[in-house]
């Protein structure tokens, strides 16, 4: 048994839950989530200097998400799990390219 791997994956429309194998549980927030999306193109904009998001994604593009994006965009549609190593959120507007890893939902629980 791996206790860094989650038991139980819970998903209601403002957060995630996690119970993992180790017994302890954890909630994250769907806004934050989607503001610190891991996948390339979105931490690349984080990453440049004096970016500025418009007020909301495009059809097909994901901007860095400001305060009112991410929360206008935050709900998920549903997860799944990435290998032995993290899980994948597939966004309501159909952005899924972030894989939140394991180790970085614990150390952010």
């Amino acid at each position: 048994m791996n206790k860094k791997r989650p038991a139980e994956i819970g998903l209601s429309d403002t957060e995630l839950a996690i119970r993992w194998q180790d017994g302890s549980e954890n909630r994250y927030s769907l806004q934050e989530l989607r503001r610190n999306c891991p996948c390339a193109q979105c931490r690349a904009l984080r990453e440049e200097p004096g970016v500025q998001a418009p007020p909301a994604p495009g059809p097909l593009e994901l901007p860095m998400l400001n305060d009112t994006a991410a929360s206008a965009t935050a709900r998920a549609a549903g997860w799944e799990l990435v290998g032995r190593y993290g899980l994948r959120l597939t966004w309501a507007d159909g952005h899924d390219h972030g894989i939140y890893t394991f180790e970085y939902l614990r150390e952010e629980g």
